[in-house]
């Protein structure tokens, strides 16, 4: 059965069109035929009927029968009125039943005045239908003759027509509107044929099945995209949107085939959808949401007759680039300490080639003891894993670029709530540490301490270094995007802390001297009573 359904569009339309056509010319054929015999019928008693009846007044005929003799004229005036009249026979017959005049292609011996006895004794006309042993319509008309002082009936007319020649010029007719119907049929063939073709062609040559197939498949495709994507037409109704850009944009269901102002209350986010230039990676405040809009107008002509449009959560985009930074921090920081430890190992190798066993021992014990000194104030002092895990990838960079990093005495750290989770936590002390580090790159002497309390409700993050310093006047500009004092490309970090800070609804302070070093400190709340929008 689907395979029957499969089926081209022009097989399909061929089909219906020859199948309507064919229904709609056998009962118009049908019924054609039924009221042309009909009235081919009717049309022949009437007209046999009046031949009859003329005949009857006809003078030559009169006088015939008034002079009781036989009159050659009456069979030249019978001859010629059924050539005309095209009928099978005429006979004129006195009141005893004698031929006085007959026209016809057979000449019959004997009269049935069966069929004229209600006429030549009440001289009423009438019409005789064919029986079923015959073919013959006949009308008989009487002749009535005047003789001054009274009228009589003197004879009869006789018309006969052969049903078998009434049929024939039906079947005639049938014929011419066989042919016409015929025509007809072709046309709407070849009609049908084109009709498809154009069909085809305004659908980029796919069967209907196909194209059902396709917008299955589209739907299937738009639902699963987790981008918001909307399509407008020329006169700016929804004409496509998927659930993505629903539920970015809060709209219902019933959305499709409205019109853009009817949907987006943004006059902001209406301006970028009603460019005709589009737009690309615009950032857009929308309902407390922060979107990402894309827009592409479509062209035909020069003329937009449509506009796509697609929309990011930003909040997707920011939680995939700081997986991309998380990754990124714990490469670089391995690859400091397989480094760091590469060296070493180095060294202890060359030291035992040169038999210089003892300092070899006296190396080992000392990496061994700074290790075990940092694990046990980690273990001890700082319990939770997560800070744990930056930290010691912080001290292994720190060891490969030659920087005294230390934690101060006095840190303590249990196990970090819930609401702060790894992602912003790597952000956060991985930029300051890491900006800290630069800041110490210049100098002789390396130094950057962390310190880090969670005693009352805050949890505080300090990280010092003896730097170069910030000057005051780009103290207001160190949160800003891509502003930096070391190149281009740079200045996302502080930027990025900043932004998470203000996530869990803490706050950083730094405090800075020229040519002697930054102080950076994080306050993080352990509860938040409104958890909006935290992570």
């Amino acid at each position: 059965m689907k395979k029957l359904l499969q089926v081209s569009l022009q097989v399909k339309i061929l089909g219906l069109v020859v199948g309507l056509l064919l229904l709609v010319l056998t009962l118009v054929t049908f019924m054609v035929t039924y009221m042309e015999s009909g009235e081919d019928v009717q049309n022949a008693e009437d007209l046999a009927l009046q031949t009859a009846t003329t005949l009857s007044y006809m003078p030559v005929v009169q006088d015939a029968f008034k002079e009781k003799v036989k009159d050659e004229n009456v069979k030249h005036i019978a001859d010629r009125i059924r050539d005309q009249i095209d009928a099978s026979a005429i006979k004129i017959i006195d009141r005893e039943g004698q031929l006085v005049g007959y026209s016809g292609q057979e000449k019959p011996e004997s009269i049935d005045q069966q069929d004229y006895y209600s006429t030549l004794t009440f001289g009423g006309s009438f019409v005789l239908q064919p029986e079923e042993d015959e073919d013959v319509l006949k009308a008989v008309v009487p002749i009535r003759v005047d003789y001054d002082t009274y009228m009589k009936v003197e004879g009869a007319v006789a018309v006969e027509f052969k049903m078998k020649d009434i049929y024939a010029e039906i079947r005639a007719d049938l014929k011419d509107f066989i042919f016409a119907s015929s025509s007809v049929l072709i046309l709407g063939v070849i009609g049908s044929i084109l009709l498809a073709r154009s069909i085809r062609k305004d659908t980029l040559g796919l069967e209907p099945f196909q194209i059902a197939a396709l917008f299955r498949e589209r739907n299937a495709v738009l639902d699963s995209v987790k981008e918001g994507l909307i399509a407008f037409d020329q006169s700016e109704k929804i004409t496509m949107i998927n659930a993505s850009a629903r539920e970015l944009l809060d709209l219902k269901d019933n959305a499709e085939a409205r019109t853009l102002n009817d949907v987006i209350t943004s006059p902001k986010l209406r301006e970028m959808i009603e460019s005709n230039k589009g737009v690309k990676n615009k950032e857009l405040q929308y309902k407390e949401k922060t979107l990402i809009i894309n827009s592409n107008p479509i062209l035909e002509g020069g003329v937009r007759t449509g506009i796509v449009v697609s929309v990011r959560d930003k909040t997707e985009i920011k939680q995939m680039v700081d997986a991309l930074s998380e990754v990124k921090q714990y490469s670089e920081d391995l690859r400091a300490q397989a480094h760091e430890f590469t060296s070493k190992l180095y060294v202890i190798m060359g030291l035992i080639q040169l038999e210089k066993y003892q300092d070899a021992i006296e190396l080992i014990k000392e990496e061994a003891d700074s290790q075990k000194q940092v694990t046990e104030r980690f273990f001890k002092e700082i319990v939770d894993e997560k800070v744990q895990a930056i930290l010691l990838g912080k001290f292994a960079k720190a060891s490969e670029k030659k920087i005294d990093f230390y934690i101060e005495d006095g840190s303590s750290l249990q196990r970090l709530p819930a609401h702060i989770p790894l992602s912003p936590l790597i952000i956060i002390l991985g930029n300051i540490i890491n900006n800290a580090f630069e800041g110490v790159a210049g100098q002789k002497e390396k130094t950057v301490s962390f310190f880090v309390t969670d005693l009352g409700h805050d949890i505080i993050f300090e990280v010092t270094d003896n730097g170069t310093g910030i000057r005051q006047s780009d103290m207001e500009k160190v949160f800003a995007k891509g502003y930096s004092s070391k190149g281009t490309g740079r200045g996302y970090g502080l930027a990025n802390v900043k932004e998470e800070v203000d996530h869990l609804h803490g706050s950083i302070e730094i405090n800075s001297i020229v040519k002697e070093g930054t102080t950076i400190t994080i306050i993080l709340p352990k509860e938040i009573t409104d958890t909006k929008g935290v992570s």
